[in-house]
């Protein structure tokens, strides 16, 4: 097994195109942090070494004292590529091998640079210039996603990019909603799979593992050089670092929490607003009705007995109607409520 070793090559090319303002802009839209990586060369050793311990039907590394894996948190926190934050995955459409779709995007392509619907990246590679003739901006940008995806990301061992992918950088206002972060970690656990079964390159964005390894176990960074397989074989559990992003993931989640609090607040005193607006049309509505009630008492007046009696405002007006004869415990008086009392039969 060897490494397919690229993330210098491409750091290098981004280091140049990256001068090129509203490339640079559109490429940040889209990956953010992750184009601030300055990863150093990774230690080959330390990959070959880790893909021995490599489990296919786990996706784990069994170590002699423990299994432990790489994680979509370590991921994250090595890359800051989210997983699952957008629901769409990175898509894929046969449609862009046939050779007069592909030069929608790539106006300079023809079928020399496709071998079994692969575009090589050495074509792609004559795109990323900052020459005066160079192509337009979105092409250049375009290019250089195609570029990473197949010489970092989705490796091939023959050094193309399946023209498919073209869909993915097609609309570049879409690209920036597809989940990079599950496609690429995705691909990083098939490479190791194929690795294993093959005996052959290790693809994928590998050169994560030596720093994945490094906060878990404290060896193995790039700039050191060590005996790594020495470390892994003799390696012992109380000496892993389980929860490497504990402190930061604590303060992330206090952030969190006081933006929701703000959030929730501001939502709170949004909708008690609403309420006292509510209360005051109810009590708008309730004065309306008084009014109403003692309009009709004023004309019930004129054909009975009646005293109205104005009880204080929002209290409603109550009644009392007199007849004559004396009223007695047990008589003919009845009650009809505690606000009227009414001694008619």
């Amino acid at each position: 097994m060897h490494v397919h070793d690229t993330f210098t090559t491409v750091i290098k090319v981004w280091k140049e195109i990256s001068t090129i303002l509203a490339v640079r802009d559109a490429v940040v839209n889209i990956f953010g942090q992750f184009m601030d990586i300055r990863l150093g060369n990774s230690d080959n050793r330390l990959i070959q070494a880790l893909t021995e311990y490599w489990w296919l039907t786990t996706h784990t590394f069994l170590f002699p004292c423990t299994e432990i894996g790489d994680t979509p948190l370590d991921f994250t926190m090595l890359t800051s590529l989210l997983i699952d934050r957008y629901p769409t995955q990175v898509p894929y459409d046969d449609a862009w091998s046939v050779l007069s779709n592909a030069r929608q995007l790539l106006p300079n392509i023809d079928s020399s640079h496709i071998k079994g619907g692969n575009v090589s990246i050495s074509h792609l590679r004559t795109y990323l210039t900052v020459a005066d003739n160079r192509e337009d901006d979105i092409t250049i940008a375009r290019a250089f996603i195609l570029f990473m995806m197949g010489h970092l990301w989705f490796q091939t061992a023959n050094d193309t990019v399946p023209l498919g992918y073209f869909t993915a950088v097609a609309d570049l206002d879409s690209t920036t909603q597809y989940d990079w972060g599950y496609a690429i970690l995705a691909s990083l656990y098939h490479g190791l799979d194929t690795a294993v079964t093959t005996e052959g390159a290790i693809t994928g964005f590998v050169q994560l593992l030596t720093y994945w390894f490094y906060e878990y176990c404290g060896v193995g960074h790039p700039i050191v050089k060590e005996d790594v397989k020495y470390h892994i074989d003799h390696r012992i559990v109380d000496t892993i670092t389980w929860e490497p992003w504990l402190d930061f993931a604590v303060s992330e989640i206090e952030d969190v929490l006081t933006v929701k609090l703000l959030s929730q607040s501001a939502r709170d005193s949004h909708r008690l607003q609403e309420l006292i607006d509510e209360l005051v049309i109810a009590h708008m509505q309730i004065d309306s009705i008084n009014h109403q009630l003692y309009a009709h008492d004023l004309q019930l007046r004129r054909d009975r007995d009646v005293r109205v009696v104005q009880l204080p405002p929002g209290g409603g007006t109550r009644m009392r109607q007199r007849r004559s004869g004396p009223r007695t415990r047990g008589g003919g008086t009845s009650r009809r409520g505690r606000g009227t009392e009414d001694d008619s039969e």
